[in-house]
């Protein structure tokens, strides 16, 4: 069997989501994100504008997501979605918020049967409440950005994790897809082998 739950760290611009769009496409995982549910309350306020879907989903995830707009009083849509994830967060259901919605939407897709991947792990928090599910995890890289020093000014949602903490560390320094496809589909081989093979890999 292969893992019921993969959990996938790394900065932004790492190419997380691309190893969970592998594992959805090719390997039968579903995508939960911890973030999903602050992107729709994003979503349904730009909707509300009169913004149309092509220019929000720009905004949510596409090539806006780093620039100001008049709709959130001249923030970007990256700076809404990370204080809504975080200082909203605190101020309404505290820290675990956001994690319980996510535990839950993962235990009603393994309940039928399914297996998931989330694919934006940024705290220790989410790391250590998430481990109930048994979790195999991923931390990505790209260049150096993930090992360089970094301040107090930079938001506790973009620092990165020790690759310690993790499972298996992808390097996502490759100039194309095919030699990460191989690299994720040899680690799901990896991980879904017997135990004593894993722990001889």
């Amino acid at each position: 069997m292969k893992p019921n739950v993969i959990l996938i760290h790394g900065l932004k611009f790492s190419g997380k989501s691309r190893v969970a769009d592998r594992l959805v496409t090719q390997h039968g995982y579903q995508l939960v994100k911890l973030a999903h549910p602050l992107k729709t309350m994003l979503r349904s306020l730009l909707a509300y504008t009169g913004m149309d879907s092509a220019m929000i989903e720009r905004c949510i995830e596409g090539d806006l997501k780093e620039t100001p707009i008049a709709q959130l009083g001249g923030s970007t849509p990256r700076h809404a979605m990370v204080t809504l994830g975080n200082e909203w967060r605190d101020m309404v259901g505290g820290p675990t918020f956001w994690i319980d919605i996510a535990a839950a939407r993962i235990e009603d897709i393994l309940a039928k049967g399914g297996k998931v991947v989330v694919d934006d792990l940024r705290f220790p928090l989410e790391l250590e409440l998430l481990e109930r599910f048994n979790p195999v995890t991923w931390v990505v890289t790209r260049g150096d950005a993930h090992f360089q020093p970094y301040g107090e000014d930079r938001h506790p949602s973009e620092r990165p994790m020790s690759i310690d903490r993790f499972d298996a560390h992808i390097r996502n320094d490759y100039d194309d897809l095919a030699p990460l496809w191989t690299e994720i589909d040899a680690l799901v081989d990896r991980f879904t082998a017997p135990v004593h093979e894993r722990l001889s890999a």
